[in-house]
């Protein structure tokens, strides 16, 4: 899913609660999980006087991009990209304060398949998570999942609200809060639908914004989960 220039734009409050659950993020170890072509890790570099960002991504041309993104903006000594594995991190025990994973507004097209245990285990004690996804509570058959892909969604999550709390639970996560981000996405899809005349994308639309197993606010959502990891 790529969004415009204008997009991103109006996707800004998605950004802002996820800056607000990583603050504050001046002079941290930072680590952004399925970094695509950086922009997470970027956005965020840019307001930070002191700190690191590690970026991993499977994609290889998306780190090699990446990376020459960060030379050509001087980051390059403050945002650092690595590949990894599908479903561990390379990295040792309590290593960051903060770790995010954004899947709203800059999602990678090759997602890992970290759990969050995986992710809590690379936070130093008192560092926090802040996690945003597309989810769908109940499975998506593939015949619709094909016809979300022909207008640009091809990621879901199958899984409830319920579900991530748990899973953040799981992992010993503490504090951990759970928004639903819909309403701020719904009307993006909405003008897409507008100015969209491909007649192969109507059915797609028609699933995503009428009734539907995958009707936005009511069989898919877009939120941001966020939690601590405790102290000791």
């Amino acid at each position: 899913m790529k969004w415009s220039v204008a997009e991103i734009e109006r996707l800004n409050p998605v950004l802002e609660e996820v800056r607000a659950g990583l603050e504050p993020m001046c002079g941290r170890e930072i680590l952004v999980l399925c970094s695509a072509g950086g922009e997470m890790a970027f956005w965020l570099a840019e307001g930070m006087k002191a700190g690191q960002l590690l970026g991993v991504e499977l994609n290889e041309g998306l780190l090699e991009s990446a990376r020459t993104i960060a030379e050509e903006k001087q980051l390059s000594g403050v945002v650092e990209f690595r590949g990894t594995e599908k479903a561990r991190l390379s990295l040792a025990d309590e290593t960051f304060d903060r770790l995010v994973s954004e899947f709203i507004v800059f999602p990678t097209p090759t997602p890992t398949e970290m759990g969050q245990a995986e992710m809590a285990r690379v936070l130093k004690p008192g560092g926090r998570m802040v996690i945003t996804d597309v989810i769908a509570p109940n499975p998506v058959p593939p015949e619709l999942r094909e016809e979300l892909r022909k207008i640009g969604l091809d990621y879901l999550c199958e899984g409830t609200v319920e579900d991530f709390r748990g899973w953040m639970e799981g992992a010993g996560l503490v504090d951990i809060e759970v928004k639903d981000l819909t309403p701020l996405v719904k009307t993006l899809w909405e003008e897409r639908q507008k100015t969209d005349e491909d007649p192969e994308h109507r059915r797609g639309y028609a699933l995503l914004l009428e009734d539907s197993p995958v009707k936005l606010g009511e069989g898919l959502f877009y939120i941001c989960a966020r939690g601590t990891k405790p102290d000791g």
